[in-house]
C-alpha cells in the first residue's frame, strides 16, 4: 500500500505525504509502513481516508496541479536562414515568408 494513493484527500487535512509515511507540518508521524509490510495508523481520520478506495478522479485533479505554469508569449520576429541572414517576403504567395511566430519565455523572479 502506498499513502500517495490518497495524496489528495489527506492533503486536504493539512497532512504530509511521502509514499511510506503521513506525517504533520510539524514532523509528527501519523501513519507509516511496518518493517513487515503492513502499516500503521496512529489517527482515526486517517485510518477513514486509507479505508476507503482511492479516488481516481482526485488523482487526475492532483496531477493536473503538478503541471508547471510557465510564463511564454508570442512574439513576430524576423525569418533568417541558415546564415543568420534576413529572409525576404514571396510576393506571389499569401503567407508572409519574412516573419515567423517565435514562443518568447519571461523570466520569472524566485521568491
Amino acid at each position: 500500500m502506498k499513502f500517495t494513493d490518497w495524496k489528495v484527500e489527506l492533503e486536504d487535512f493539512g497532512y504530509l505525504v511521502t509514499e511510506d509515511l503521513v506525517t504533520t507540518k510539524r514532523g509528527d508521524v501519523l501513519a507509516g509502513k511496518d518493517p513487515y509490510g503492513g502499516y500503521y495508523v496512529n489517527d482515526s481520520r486517517i485510518q477513514d481516508i486509507v479505508s476507503k478506495k482511492p479516488s481516481t478522479v482526485k488523482k487526475i485533479t492532483a496531477k493536473v496541479k503538478k503541471v508547471v505554469k510557465t510564463d511564454a508569449e508570442l512574439e513576430m520576429v524576423r525569418a533568417r536562414d541558415e546564415n543568420g541572414h534576413f529572409i525576404a517576403d514571396d510576393p506571389a504567395t499569401e503567407v508572409n515568408e519574412a516573419w515567423v511566430v517565435k514562443t518568447v519565455k519571461k523570466a520569472v523572479k524566485k521568491k
